[in-house]
C-alpha cells in the first residue's frame, strides 16, 4: 500500500516532543502547504478546535477534515454529511471529542493512541473524498 504523504506528515508532527499539536492543528498542519498556507498558519487555525474546541464537542480531527475539504472547495452538502457520517460510524454514532475519549478509555485506549488513529482516519477518507471530486 502506498504511504500517505498526509498521514506521514500528521504523525511526524504529533510524535514531536514535546507534543504541542492537537487534532486539528496537525491536520492542518499537514496540508498546510498544499492549500497555499504556512505550517504557522495553519497552527493558528486550528489551535482552538483541539479537545472538541477546548470544551469536549466535536473532535478536532473532524472539524479540520472539514475546513480541509472546504479549502479545496468541497462544499457540497451530501459531501460533507457523508465526511461525518463515515467517521460516526465508525464510532458508534460519536464524533464528539468528549464521547469518543470516554469509550476509549472505557476500552483501556490511551488517549495518544486514539487522537492519532482519529487524526489517521479523518486524512483517509478526506484525501478519498478530495481523490474522488476531481
Amino acid at each position: 500500500m502506498e504511504t500517505n504523504e498526509h498521514i506521514k506528515r500528521a504523525m511526524e508532527l504529533r510524535n514531536e516532543t514535546p507534543m504541542v499539536n492537537n487534532c486539528a492543528r496537525t491536520i492542518l498542519r499537514a496540508y498546510a502547504k498544499e492549500l497555499g498556507f504556512s505550517e504557522e498558519q495553519a497552527a493558528g487555525l486550528g489551535c482552538n478546535f483541539g479537545g472538541g474546541m477546548k470544551c469536549g464537542g466535536v473532535c478536532g480531527a473532524v472539524t479540520s477534515g472539514l475546513m480541509v475539504l472546504g479549502a479545496k472547495g468541497i462544499d457540497k452538502p451530501n459531501v460533507i454529511r457523508e465526511f461525518r457520517q463515515r467517521i460516526a460510524d465508525n464510532h458508534n454514532g460519536m464524533i464528539n471529542c468528549a464521547d469518543l475519549l470516554r469509550a476509549n478509555v472505557a476500552k483501556g485506549g490511551g488517549k495518544k493512541e486514539h487522537c492519532d488513529s482519529m487524526i489517521c482516519e479523518a486524512i483517509e477518507i478526506v484525501d478519498e473524498i478530495a481523490g474522488a471530486q476531481i
